[in-house]
C-alpha cells in the first residue's frame, strides 16, 4: 500500500486514533497520501498526549498567582492541532524493513503493503492484525510479547513512543523474529492543499481502464491533457509526443461508471506527464478510480484498494495544472 504513493523518499507520517496516514508533497505540484485505517487492525490503540498549558500573556505571569482563565491548553510539539502524532520518515527504509522476509510485495496485506499481518502504532499506540499484542509508552501490555505465527504469513508490530522516538517494527515469520528501529525526524511544515470541492467535475471508472490508457500514451510527451465533455466521448486522455499524438477515449455506459460535469461545456486541462505517471502503481493495485477536477484545474485521483470483504484502504494523488484550455 505504501508503495502506491512512494514517488519520493521522505514522507510525513501522521498517526491518530483512526489510523495511519502517509503524506508526500513535491514543490506544491504533486501531492499523494494513503490511509491505513484503524479497522484493518485486530488491535489498535492510540493514547493522546497530555496537553500543555500556555499563558495567554507571558509578561503578566511573573509574580502572579495561578489564574486558570489566563491559560490555554495546547498539544505538545510533535503533534498537530488535533492531537495526532506527526513526524518525518524515510519510506525506502520503512519499505526495506517491512520486506525483511521478502513478503511485502503482494497485494493481500494491510499495514505493511504486502502479504501478512500488520500491527499499527502511534504515539502511545499499538495495534495488531491477526494477532492481539500491546505495547508502547502509556500502554498496559508486554512489549516483549512476540506475535504468534500464522502459516505462510509475516506479522509486523509497530510502536511509536512520541517525539524523538524511533518507529519500532517487530517482524515474525515462521518463528524467526527481528526488530528494526527506524529513525524519525521533525518534518517540514506540511503544505496544506485545500481541494475546493464546491465546483468540481468528476469521473469514476475501473482502475484497470485508467492504467491501460496511461500506459498507451506517448512517453515522449511532456504533458498529458484531460478533457471532460457532456458529449460522447465523455472523457479523453491525450498526449502529444515526438512520435505521435494519441487520444484515449472513454464513454459513459461503456467504460465510465459515472460522469458529472460542473459546466455545460467541455473542460480541458493539461498536467505534467511525469507527475501523472507516478500513480500507475496505485492503478495496478486498486479496483476503482475516482477522478475530480476543481474550478482551479487541480486534478485529484482517489483509489480504492480492497483488502478483504468490506475492508478497504485508500490512496490519493493531487496534481497542479499546467494549463487550462477554454
Amino acid at each position: 500500500m505504501i508503495k502506491t504513493v512512494n514517488f519520493k523518499d521522505t514522507a510525513i507520517c501522521n498517526i491518530g486514533p483512526d489510523g495511519i496516514f502517509f503524506n508526500l508533497e513535491e514543490s506544491r505540484c504533486i501531492f499523494s497520501r494513503c490511509l491505513v485505517p484503524k479497522s484493518l487492525f485486530d488491535d489498535y490503540k492510540y493514547v493522546y498526549p497530555a496537553k500543555e498549558q500556555e499563558h495567554l500573556n507571558l509578561r503578566s505571569q511573573q509574580g502572579s498567582q495561578f489564574d486558570p482563565s489566563e491559560y490555554t491548553e495546547k498539544w505538545p510539539e510533535g503533534y498537530d492541532n488535533e492531537g495526532r502524532a506527526i513526524f518525518g520518515i524515510s519510506l525506502s527504509t520503512l519499505l526495506n524493513c517491512l520486506n525483511m522476509f521478502g513478503t511485502a510485495g503482494g497485494t493481500g496485506g494491510s499495514g505493511s503493503g504486502g502479504n501478512g499481518r500488520a500491527f499499527g502504532g502511534g504515539s502511545g499506540a499499538s495495534g495488531s492484525k491477526y494477532n492481539a499484542s500491546q505495547g508502547g509508552t502509556q500502554l498496559a501490555g508486554n512489549t516483549n510479547q512476540a506475535p504468534t505465527s500464522v502459516a505462510a504469513v509475516t506479522a509486523v508490530k509497530m510502536i511509536y513512543n512520541g517525539p524523538g522516538s524511533k518507529l519500532y517494527l517487530t517482524l515474525e515469520d515462521h518463528g524467526v523474529i527481528t526488530t528494526c528501529g527506524i529513525p524519525t525526524f521533525d518534518p517540514e511544515v506540511p503544505v496544506v492543499h485545500d481541494f475546493n470541492e464546491e465546483v468540481i467535475s468528476t469521473v469514476s471508472m475501473k482502475s484497470k481502464w485508467l492504467d491501460e490508457g496511461l500506459r498507451d500514451l506517448d512517453s515522449t510527451s511532456p504533458s498529458v491533457i484531460l478533457r471532460l465533455s457532456p458529449e460522447t466521448p465523455n472523457f479523453r486522455i491525450s498526449s502529444l509526443g515526438t512520435v505521435e499524438a494519441l487520444d484515449i477515449n472513454y464513454s459513459l455506459g461503456d467504460v465510465l461508471d459515472s460522469c458529472q460535469l460542473a459546466y455545460e461545456h467541455d473542460i480541458q486541462v493539461s498536467y505534467n506527464f511525469t507527475h501523472v505517471l507516478h500513480m500507475l502503481r496505485a492503478c495496478s493495485l486498486s479496483t476503482s478510480a475516482y477522478i475530480a477536477i476543481n474550478q482551479e484545474g487541480f486534478l485529484r485521483v482517489q483509489f480504492l484498494h480492497p483488502v478483504s470483504e468490506n475492508r478497504y484502504m485508500y490512496s490519493e494523488y493531487t496534481f497542479s495544472p499546467l494549463e487550462t484550455y477554454e
